[in-house]
């Protein structure tokens, strides 16, 4: 049923802000003239906002707006590249549009208090879901040498990538797995990180408080849980003025 909620459900709302936008169009269309490019517009406009209302994240509004002239242009332009740059898009923003879990990058100064968080709480084993190109497992792993390191990522482009990149890197401290985040036993880890997005905190909150240990720690960077107040929250001199949100268990 989570696959089901998670990766088809949004394909089905795609589909109906597609239609909406056609019957946008319908309406319309003794307005527009016959000009082909404001009347794709329109239909990719409308499918957009009409994704939005549907729960559909931001990451859909690329693909909602070039889906009509996709399908208009075929003929026009190769079929094998509108393919080529859905597969690729796919393979790097698989969680982003399915999951609403986007493809964020945590910046090195983030890692270091990570690294100054695990050290103080005497950490052996941490994990970071969603791990992306995998550089905070290299980070971790190199400099704490007595905390094992584990990434979770399955977004296949990113995943391949950080796996050989840790291969090539990392020492022996840190692993790169191909798993669901859902599906990952938390209560295996000292300290469990993650930069997700705001709609599925609350979940993973709850994920967390059910599996791991007492007096483990669970890290979120940026996203807070509605209701739940951190123990801590640890500001980042970075750019991004990143929180690090800071649970107890």
């Amino acid at each position: 049923m989570n696959f089901v909620v998670r990766h088809i459900v949004p394909w089905i709302k795609v589909i109906v802000a597609q239609l909406l936008g056609l019957g946008c169009l319908f309406l319309a269309r003794e307005f527009l003239t016959g000009n082909a490019i404001v009347s794709l517009l329109l239909v990719g406009v409308t499918a957009s906002l009409a994704g939005r209302v549907l729960g559909l994240s931001v990451y859909w509004i690329p693909i909602q707006l070039l889906l009509p002239f996709a399908l208009v242009y075929s003929n026009v332009i190769p079929a094998w590249l509108y393919l080529t740059g859905f597969v690729l898009c796919a393979l790097v923003f698989w969680n982003s549009a399915t999951g609403q879990v986007p493809l964020y990058l945590t910046n090195t100064k983030t890692w270091t208090a990570i690294q100054t968080l695990a050290k103080g709480a005497g950490a052996k084993s941490f994990i970071d879901l969603g791990s992306g190109s995998g550089g905070g497992v290299v980070f971790l792993a190199r400099a704490l040498p007595d905390l094992v390191v584990t990434g979770v990522e399955t977004a296949p482009l990113v995943y391949l990538l950080s796996k050989l990149r840790v291969a090539v890197l990392a020492p022996a401290n840190a692993a790169i797995r191909y798993r669901n985040i859902w599906q990952e036993d938390l209560g295996a880890y000292d300290l469990v990180y993650c930069f997700l997005s705001p709609v599925p905190m609350p979940e993973m909150y709850r994920k967390a408080r059910k599996e791991m240990r007492p007096g483990t720690l669970f890290v979120s960077n940026s996203f807070s849980v509605p209701d739940h107040q951190p123990d801590r929250i640890i500001d980042v001199s970075d750019g991004r003025k990143t929180r690090l949100h800071v649970w107890k268990m």
